[in-house]
């Protein structure tokens, strides 16, 4: 009798306790789903960071990405303090970029700082922040090489352009025109052949890089396409597999006006690689920052001014390139994205950059009583470029920050700093130089220093460093925007 089937209304019975059971329990389950307001909306932030020479890029990345995943807010206070931001998944990358290999550059520090990215990643994610009653927040970060900036002005720009653009304004510059006299005199030579153009251009780019000056173009004689570094090599006085072009075949200069029209097949030649770089390198950049409807920019300053006003000047003219050619607030026929938007009544979406963020980075390395002279400083050299953007369109927002994306050093009343140096086994206290309340007319190499220490990363991986700044650049970033 065990082995017969149980008489179809003890099944019954069963079900029914069953259901009477549980019935409570789903009763509070609805509730609790009724009690949270679906997410009907994606606030979508597509963030480009871009960073001009030595400016924590990967760092900065890498640390914002470890605060969102495990976000504490009594570390890391958004909003009024209270806000709790809960990271929901990871997404694939995009638009064929490669992902943004956070793992490798979090746990693999070993008391040094990540190395820096060589290629074009993409970090990809959602998330909820408990003041958004109807949001969903969609992220991604796109981190660009800073050598790939020199590149941008290739994507808008004719052969001839490009090459009046670096010979009458680039090179004009004091710090420019000692080492680029050689070229533009064998450049305007009318015997110039292709090979000799070639290596007389290679030679000022070694020479530009070696001389800290930021503007070498095409970049693809730092960083390769296929992402090889030979900034090392060029440092040690090696150039020889440094390329002005793609290949060592499909290598260009820029040429005077002057020769452009007495050697035209010789334009012709350069002006066919500047256009096959222009659609395998230079578009693509441009495009991947034009999807993007923030922007933040770092600016390392202490190395600015231990460096000297040569570097100064050529990450200027970087800031003033970059906003040209992107002309964020603006879209792709110089409509104004606030005005266009309304026209449509509101239905059009967020293309665009419409928010910037500009910081200037590594703030623990000056002392704490000199940090806000770094948001003065960044502002002094982005806000005339950031204004002017200003005034073309209403809708583009901008804000200056200090931030140390990874907090390593202490200050000590005396005036000094507190952290492992570089090289060294342990803490030792060193000085620092204070910061100038504006920039300098001129300063040389030495004036200013400001030494580099070894970053502080928790070893438990749920922990996100300590920081200064990180929390009020990330809650602008992510702010709803629906």
């Amino acid at each position: 009798m065990r082995n017969q089937p149980q008489p179809m209304i003890h099944r019954n019975r069963q079900v029914i306790r069953r259901a009477v059971w549980t019935y409570p329990h789903f009763l509070i389950r609805i509730s609790e789903q009724m009690m949270r307001p679906p997410k009907l909306f994606s606030s979508k932030h597509d963030i480009a960071v871009v960073g001009l020479y030595r400016s924590g890029k990967t760092v900065f990345i890498t640390s914002l990405i470890n605060h969102l995943m495990h976000h504490r807010p009594d570390e890391l206070k958004l909003g009024d303090g209270s806000i709790k931001i809960t990271f929901d998944e990871e997404l694939p990358p995009q638009n064929g970029f490669s992902r943004f290999p956070y793992e490798e550059f979090r746990y693999e520090n070993n008391g040094n700082w990540p190395k820096k990215t060589k290629a074009t990643f993409q970090y990809r994610c959602s998330f909820f922040r408990s003041d958004w009653g109807w949001s969903k927040g969609e992220l991604s970060l796109v981190d660009i090489p800073g050598e790939r900036l020199s590149d941008i002005a290739i994507a808008k720009l004719s052969y001839g352009q490009w090459s009046d653009r670096l010979l009458q304004k680039v090179f004009q510059d004091g710090h420019y025109r000692d080492a680029a006299q050689s070229y533009q005199q064998l450049a305007s030579d009318q015997s110039a052949t292709e090979q000799s153009v070639v290596a007389s251009y290679r030679e000022l780019l070694a020479e530009l890089y070696r001389s800290f000056r930021p503007i070498i173009s095409p970049s693809t004689f730092l960083l390769t396409a296929d992402g090889k570094f030979n900034g090392t090599s060029i440092i040690k006085g090696d150039h020889a597999s440094a390329y002005c072009g793609l290949s060592a075949d499909s290598q260009f200069a820029p040429l005077p006006q002057s020769i452009r029209h007495s050697k035209p097949e010789l334009s012709k030649l350069f002006a066919s690689r500047y256009a096959d770089y222009r659609k395998n390198l230079a578009g693509p950049l441009v495009k991947s920052l034009s999807r993007c409807n923030e922007m933040v920019v770092l600016l390392d300053v202490t190395t600015l001014l231990a460096a000297n006003t040569g570097m100064y000047n050529g990450n200027r003219a970087l800031l003033e390139l970059l906003f040209e050619i992107l002309s964020p607030g603006r879209g792709l026929l110089g409509i104004g994205l606030d005005l266009l938007r309304k026209s449509l009544g509101g239905r059009i979406g967020r293309r665009g950059i419409s928010k910037i963020a500009v910081v200037a980075t590594k703030a623990d390395k000056v002392h704490d009583s000199q940090r806000d002279k770094l948001v003065d400083l960044a502002k002094d050299m982005s806000g005339g470029i950031v204004e002017r953007q200003k005034q073309r369109t209403s809708n583009l927002e901008c804000r200056y920050f200090a931030c140390a994306a990874v907090k390593s050093t202490f200050s000590q009343v005396d005036g000094t700093l507190r952290g492992n140096l570089l090289g060294d086994d342990g803490p030792v206290e060193y000085p620092v130089s204070d910061l100038p309340s504006r920039w300098p007319g001129k300063w040389e190499q030495g004036e200013f220093v400001f030494p580099d220490v070894a970053p502080l990363f928790p070893e438990n991986a749920a922990l996100a460093p300590d920081h200064l700044g990180m929390d009020h650049i990330i809650d602008f970033l992510v702010k709803s925007q629906v």
